[in-house]
């Protein structure tokens, strides 16, 4: 146990403490915004299933936006692709699409058509999973059966009581 409290160097703390500060500081101010970037939402879609996805397209290239977005894809059926609006120089496209590939990773491409008549190739991914799975159970045919077999009750208690 101690009684004198041991001396602490307290110069080596405040020097660590002041060039931990600067070094934030220096990289708060050197740092650069991030560029405009493609986002896809969902990114994520149900094999089969046709599905809205909203696609926010950065400007590619100085001047007015694009006309219009085509999107190609392995299995990957684009049903359209329509203009919602702009946010900034971004600009927002709902594309209605339907995923026939396996399940996975599947490459896209989107190109952006401008008034001019050049376009822009931009790669994306898109992610299918597996679809709705059928039942396994014969729902259709156990109905029927259970209609039938009310049926031919109904049928032999009556023929029953005609007898007795």
């Amino acid at each position: 146990m101690y009684t004198v409290r041991k001396p602490v160097n307290r110069w080596s703390l405040r020097t660590a403490y002041a060039s931990a500060t600067l070094a934030a500081l220096a990289l708060t101010v050197l740092a650069q915004p991030a560029l405009a970037h493609l986002d896809i939402r969902p990114s994520l879609v149900e094999q089969g299933v046709i599905t809205d996805v909203r696609v926010e397209l950065p400007q590619l290239r100085p001047g007015p936006p694009p006309r219009r977005l085509e999107v190609e894809g392995a299995e990957i059926e684009v049903l359209s692709a329509d203009l919602q609006g702009t946010s900034g120089s971004d600009t927002i496209w709902n594309v209605r699409l339907r995923a026939t590939a396996e399940p996975g990773v599947v490459p896209l491409v989107l190109r952006a058509v401008y008034a001019d008549g050049r376009s822009v190739e931009v790669d994306q991914q898109l992610t299918v999973a597996p679809g709705p799975q059928r039942s396994g159970f014969p729902w259709i045919g156990v109905v029927i059966g259970a209609l039938l077999a009310t049926a031919f009750a109904v049928v032999t208690l009556r023929l029953a009581r005609r007898k007795a």
